[in-house]
């Protein structure tokens, strides 16, 4: 029988419809939750096993509880079992169980514009604004762009003839970039 995992929070049904459905943070989980900081990257999975379904938790720091029980390594699980996975809780229902939904209305079908538009004013590769025919532009010329002149590097000065000794700068000495 098919059987999916009710949301207490109204969410989405998550159906449960493979052999094991691995639950956690991680991209690559089926049922990635992301909401809850208290679910580990791989927090437990469900798996069906000869058509009873049995949740296991894999090494989880906040646990997985079944209708308020801890869950230490497996428990079976039945038909309206509240399940808990870190602090999310579920439900698990079999899929007759569910309320039929409406089917969602068809949209109508796209309506045709009511005036064609004008070939001429329609753009081929790229999208062009078309500017009022009565506006003026006025171009307006840049400055020409200035080059950088050299300037000679400072002179270096003589080295220290002692191995203690010191140099004293002046302050044409400090260049500023």
């Amino acid at each position: 029988m098919p059987m999916c995992l009710i949301p207490m929070d109204g969410s989405t049904p998550v159906p449960v419809d493979k052999a094991v459905v691995l639950f956690g943070r991680q991209a690559d989980c089926d049922v990635v939750l992301l909401n809850s900081r208290k679910v580990s990257r791989r927090h437990c999975c469900i798996a069906q096993i000869n058509g009873e379904f049995v949740i296991r938790d894999l090494g989880s720091m906040n646990g997985v509880r079944v209708n308020g029980k801890q869950v230490n390594k497996e428990a079976r699980l039945g038909i309206g079992d509240e399940i808990h996975i870190g602090d999310v809780g579920y439900r698990l229902a079999a899929v007759d169980a569910l309320p039929k939904r409406k089917p969602a209305p068809v949209p109508p079908p796209p309506q045709k514009p009511l005036v064609t538009p004008d070939p001429r004013y329609l753009s081929q590769d790229i999208p062009v604004a078309l500017p009022d025919e009565q506006v003026n532009f006025a171009v307006e010329e840049t400055a020409p762009k200035l080059k950088a002149v050299p300037r000679p590097a400072p002179k270096a000065k003589a080295k220290p003839k002692k191995p203690g000794s010191v140099f004293e700068l002046s302050e044409d000495d400090i260049v500023d970039d």
